[in-house]
């Protein structure tokens, strides 16, 4: 029996923010001294725009907690309906044909979540199974398809239906108080999106499908102060401390020992910033430069959360990456805690998932 995934369908939020918007909002509303600094740290991240459910305005002068956590999760919830009727439409299957609904979706706190939710909105079997992770953040794509593939195995003729949604725009805050240099860079590093995708287990994979070989999820020790997110009067904030930029490449060997020296032969990394893009292809010995085009250009249009390396994926699928008789390759995301997840595939060889346009909202 194998566990084969789909190409995940990627639904951006309509509003479209460059980084010089930002930077001139920024600027307008804050007069400190080592604004410039961070500005120029803004500019570094390989953010060019980011995909926000309101304009930047808006989204900068909403007030309270309350406010904010409703409205990001409004529109998650109604942008993974969205990409969630977009993959089963692209799968060929029927919503009561779904046995497992796994869930990622971190930026506002609710009840019931994201996942009981869905169930009545997508025409669910009500005994479906449920995962609902809540606190996977950036790391939540990998981490949901990780819970599928054991889903499903052992279980032929079964379907999971993996759901990515994050309204990251809530952390612009620039009227919660005082700028600090992660209020700046985190306010700015991120976009609004959701993403689904379809595994299935099935007998034999077929011509052109990814089969999951093997998964992994990793809790790296003495992490805890490396990246994190609190809830204040004014909203969602997150925060890192130096630990944050170590963390990646600190999961490295723990990512190599578990690959055991299998090989390979590309990887959609979670595009959370050039570095960790560059490092961990180096550390899987990859070319960063050839490996990492696809994260490298999801990045442009801003870090996406847990949705992020489901996006890097589809773009690589689309792109014809592991055609090859083996074409082994990895999914691998990070997240706060510190944790990472990762996925070790294979493509049966032959014709291949057709590059149909399948990225919808703003820039596509």
């Amino acid at each position: 029996m194998d566990v084969v995934i789909g190409r995940p369908v990627v639904v951006r939020a309509e509003h479209r923010v460059s980084t010089d918007d930002l930077v001139q909002d920024l600027v307008r509303r804050h007069d400190h001294p080592k604004l410039p600094v961070w500005l120029r740290m803004i500019r570094s991240t390989g953010v060019q725009w980011r995909p926000w459910s309101a304009p930047l305005e808006e989204t900068a002068d909403r007030a309270g907690v309350g406010v904010r956590s409703r409205a990001a999760y409004e529109a998650a919830r109604d942008r993974a309906v969205t990409a969630a009727q977009d993959a089963l439409v692209q799968a060929e299957l029927r919503a009561s044909e779904v046995d497992v609904l796994v869930t990622t979706h971190t930026t506002s706190w609710t009840i019931p979540g994201l996942d009981v939710e869905l169930v009545g909105r997508l025409g669910l079997r009500p005994d479906v199974e449920r995962i609902g992770l809540a606190t996977a953040a950036c790391v939540g794509g990998a981490h949901a398809l990780v819970h599928a593939a054991r889903a499903l195995r052992g279980r032929p003729g079964t379907r999971a239906l993996v759901v990515a949604a994050e309204d990251l725009s809530t952390l612009y805050n620039p009227e919660s108080g005082p700028p600090t240099m992660q209020s700046v860079l985190y306010g700015a590093l991120f976009g609004d999106a959701a993403g689904a995708v379809v595994v299935s287990a099935v007998e034999k994979a077929g011509a052109g499908d990814l089969v999951v070989e093997d998964v992994w999820e990793l809790v790296l020790p003495d992490s805890a102060d490396a990246y994190w997110g609190v809830v204040h009067e004014s909203g969602v904030h997150f925060d890192s401390s130096r630990e944050a930029t170590r963390a990646p490449g600190r999961v490295v060997p723990y990512l190599t020992g578990w690959l055991g020296g299998r090989p390979v032969e590309w990887a959609a990394v979670h595009p959370g910033g050039p570095g960790i893009i560059s490092g961990t292809l180096t550390g899987l010995g990859l070319d960063p430069e050839t490996a990492g085009r696809h994260a490298l250009h999801s990045l442009a249009g801003g870090n996406l959360g847990g949705v992020g390396v489901l996006d890097v994926l589809a773009r690589t699928l689309g792109d014809g990456e592991g055609d090859g008789e083996v074409s082994p390759g990895v999914v691998v995301a990070f997240g706060p805690g510190f944790t990472a997840a990762a996925l070790y595939l294979t493509r049966v060889p032959g014709a291949g998932l057709e590059p149909e346009h399948l990225h919808r909202g703003s820039g596509f």
